[in-house]
């Protein structure tokens, strides 16, 4: 027999673990299932300062392992596995992962998204050899060297900033007229001595030996490309929902993030969708908790309906 919960999470970034920790908190039997590990996309940023009840700056991948603790003191149980398919069953729905099946009466999809590739030549094959998507990582192994940001939001000059610590200097090669990030992030990274914009630009290739060499910029208003010296590439541009497997069992939009409402309710009853992988997303970190906390409240709503007409049909 398949082990049973109230509530299954899928997915142990923010707004899984929040989602987790409070619904536990109110006495439902939770399951959080993970197949990476915890904290999600923010696990790799250097320094928070807004994140909600907790002193900042504070490390992303803190941020994960105090939520996780939290989690489990409020009695969540947390499995590391790979989730490949949600079914019916019966009032509820089969959760198959990766050794084991779990059977639940409501589920919370909060899996996240995965970073978006550029999809030039060369980006596969220097992947972890002078390409990177974490500078709190990977900054310190370009020290005095010449880097280059990909993308024009938030991340790519939160990244750029902390390159510029760092590296020489920090080319930021974006596809619009202007940034697209927020003048509060932008505005401190161009100040500074060692941080250029390309903008109206792409990257269309990378080449080196080892390791990075030069990476080919085209600008899109004239087709014209150069040849830019450089041993690092950090690319930011954007975010792919991992949703793929859930193709044909919710709805989704023409992005692949998944149709929800007001209450983050997704196309079938007793499932839910909280953070990035959702329709309306800001991306944002305060808004992952927000969600958490939204789509836990929705999921103990749904199993006190259950309970209640469960009751109903009794009498």
């Amino acid at each position: 027999m398949s082990e049973s919960y109230d509530l299954i999470v899928i997915g142990a970034g923010v707004a899984g673990l929040t989602a987790a920790r409070d619904a536990a908190r109110d006495g439902a039997r939770v399951l959080l299932l993970e197949r990476l590990g915890v904290g999600g996309q923010v696990s790799s940023v250097e320094g928070i300062t807004n994140f909600p009840g907790l002193p900042g700056p504070i490390a992303g991948y803190d941020i994960g392992l105090h939520l996780l603790e939290e989690a489990e003191a409020a009695g969540a149980d947390v499995v590391l596995a790979q989730v490949d398919a949600i079914t019916p069953d019966g009032a509820g729905y089969l959760v198959s992962a990766t050794d084991e099946d779990y059977l639940t009466r409501t589920v919370i999809v909060a899996a996240g998204s995965e970073r978006r590739t550029l999809d030039v030549p060369g980006e596969a094959e220097f992947e972890g050899r002078g390409i990177s998507h974490c500078a709190s990582c990977d900054g310190p192994f370009f020290r005095d060297k010449r880097v280059i940001v990909v993308g024009g939001g938030d991340s790519a000059f939160d990244e750029a900033r902390i390159l510029a610590g760092q590296a020489r200097e920090v080319l930021v090669v974006h596809s619009g007229a202007t940034p697209t990030g927020r003048p509060e992030i932008v505005e401190p990274t161009v100040r500074l001595d060692n941080v250029s914009l390309r903008p109206d630009s792409a990257v269309t290739g990378i080449r080196g030996g080892d390791t990075v060499d030069t990476v080919t910029i085209r600008d899109r208003a004239t087709g014209a490309e150069t040849e830019v010296a450089a041993q690092g590439v950090f690319v930011y541009v954007g975010l792919e929902p991992n949703t793929e497997w859930l193709a044909g069992f919710l709805d989704r939009d023409e992005s692949g993030r998944l149709v929800v409402d007001d209450d983050l309710a997704t196309s079938r009853p007793g499932v839910f969708a909280a953070g990035d992988i959702r329709t309306g997303t800001a991306a944002m970190l305060t808004h992952s908790v927000a969600d958490g906390e939204r789509a836990a409240r929705a999921a103990l709503s749904h199993l006190a309906g259950d309970e209640r007409g469960r009751a109903a049909a009794a009498t």
